[in-house]
């Protein structure tokens, strides 16, 4: 029988390690720290490479300053089991900031930072994998992606019309895969149910609590309350499921990504009686917390464990105050996390999480503090200014706000990064001093010079960033009722879009923004 050099890759790993399935006890010498051979031609040249070598692809889509990537590169990407299986593939890296890049976002259907996609050898996308699952786990769901390289579309259309030819791989793949960013593998108006009657037929006790809580999501990203409730009255049916999820410490491990994340949006909806919301949320903190020191957890999720108890704590009066010996331990935790991540990139990831944490249990002076002490620590300290912008805009510190976006967006390093951070400048511009009609124009013109190349405006999250602002610019022009005052903005924008290469998809994207044939401005 033939054994798939992937397996063996995974079971070596079970097995105690890679060491448990090396050759060569004799060798003395201390090796070189193992790292990721990144292909180092252009995308294009990487996929010719798998076609021709028969390998499949994985493609990692981030950002420098992005904090969910940085999580990847100092957990997954540093695992040793993950750096084995590269030789099974052609791994290529793919920087937001890159030329061309967002036209490869846009190719590929990408939206957030990080995404990470396995292709067939032959260029055809076979899943999509999440971040925020313990890297345990990510190494398996790769494992098993490559070596089945069963599509997650195709997995889609069987459990619609057969699910019968489901195999028990097919829902693990389905449970770990990235929902949250894309949904373009199901049909157009598939319910909520599907994920719930998936995880009714899954074989694998953590697959089906991860395809269960992503039922609960997508019903609760319903936008009727009615539509909510006939999806499942009230009973004790999904009390039961999740109550069942809650109670196990290896569910809780399973699900941590959608346990810690949407402990709010789920706990509300109303499939769940008073009681029985009241019960979950007890058990629901009590599990997190319990489990967050896991050492399959990154520092970053571990601090995550915190999250459902403060939503839940917060969700009846924002205004309470937290027990003093439940504040105590907050701090404790946090600072110990704080002070165990030394590297300055894996800090981007870290701190950002304790911002988020400091920020959900009111304490606003810890958090401004933790991320005024990170401006000189970090790679990336723009994204910090720019949570700091926040936290001044939640306080009503318009001056503070404004400073701050200004200091992100003129430090921001990338012709996609200068892009965004300038966008989000525009946009609380617009909100906080809106009859500061010269700053916003002149602010919006200069994003078009920071870009670059007139293209890659029309590609990707920067189109995205642009239809948005351009919305914005859009109302907040009838608001101060001045038909002129952003024509500069629309004659800059038409004669970048008339450069355009016809039945491009840039072109495409910018008259969709514009209708050249008339007169008409934003």
């Amino acid at each position: 029988m033939k054994v798939s050099p992937v397996l063996i890759v995974l079971v070596c790993s079970m097995l105690g390690g890679l060491t448990a399935c090396e050759k060569t006890p004799e060798a003395t010498h201390v090796a070189e720290p193992l790292a990721i051979k990144w292909f180092e031609g252009s995308v294009q040249e990487g996929f010719d490479l798998a076609i021709s070598e028969q390998k499949p692809v994985y493609l990692y889509w981030g950002a420098v300053w992005c904090p969910p990537c940085q999580e990847i590169k100092h957990t997954v990407f540093k695992s040793k089991q993950f750096i084995a299986q590269t030789d099974l593939f052609v791994p290529i890296y793919l920087d937001g900031d890159t030329e061309r890049a967002q036209a490869w976002g846009d190719k590929f259907g990408v939206k957030g930072y990080p995404t990470m996609i396995i292709f067939n050898p032959d260029g055809l996308e076979v899943t999509r994998i999440p971040g925020g699952i313990d890297i345990a786990r990510y190494n398996s769901v790769l494992a098993l992606s490559l070596d089945q390289m069963r599509p997650t579309s195709m997995l889609v259309k069987l459990a619609l019309d057969q699910p019968d030819k489901l195999l028990a791989a097919d829902f693990v793949q389905l449970a770990y895969y990235s929902w949250g960013q894309d949904a373009g593998s199901l049909p157009e108006g598939t319910p909520p149910t599907f994920f719930r009657d998936l995880a009714g037929m899954s074989p694998d006790k953590e697959a089906a609590a991860r395809l269960y809580m992503v039922y609960l999501v997508a019903l609760a990203e319903e936008t009727s309350e009615a539509a909510q409730e006939s999806v499942e009255a009230k009973s004790t049916g999904a009390f039961v499921r999740l109550d069942a999820i809650v109670s196990s410490p290896e569910l809780t491990i399973a699900s941590w990504d959608t346990l810690a994340y949407y402990a709010e949006e789920i706990i509300t909806l109303p499939i769940f009686s008073s009681e029985e919301a009241a019960q979950l949320k007890t058990k629901w903190q009590e599990q997190m917390l319990a489990q967050r020191n896991q050492a399959v957890l990154s520092t970053a999720e571990q601090v995550a464990g915190w999250l459902p108890y403060l939503n839940f704590f917060f969700l009846e009066d924002k205004t309470a105050s937290l027990p003093d010996e439940t504040l105590v331990q907050l701090r404790q935790d946090l600072q110990r996390a704080d002070e165990a991540t030394s590297n300055a990139f894996a800090r981007q990831s870290v701190v950002s999480q304790l911002n988020y944490v400091y920020q959900s249990a009111q304490l606003f002076d810890d958090a401004r503090a933790l991320l005024l002490a990170e401006l000189d620590k970090s790679e990336s300290p723009y994204y910090f200014m720019s949570s700091l912008a926040g936290l001044a805009e939640k306080q009503e510190n318009t001056v503070d706000a404004l400073q701050w976006r200004k200091r992100a967006y003129e430090s921001a390093v990338g012709a996609a990064t200068r892009f965004q951070w300038g966008a989000n400048y525009v946009r609380a511009l617009i909100r906080l001093t809106p009859d500061d009609q010269t700053l916003i124009v002149g602010t919006s013109m200069k994003l078009f010079d920071d870009l670059g190349a007139e293209q890659e405006i029309f590609a990707g999250r920067n189109f995205r960033i642009l239809r948005s602002l351009n919305s914005q610019l859009s109302q907040w022009q009838q608001e101060i009722t001045d038909d002129n005052i952003v024509q500069a903005f629309t004659v800059r924008l038409k004669a970048m879009c008339e450069h355009q290469t016809q039945q491009s998809l840039e072109k495409e994207n910018c008259e969709s923004l514009y209708n050249l044939q008339s007169d008409a401005t934003i």
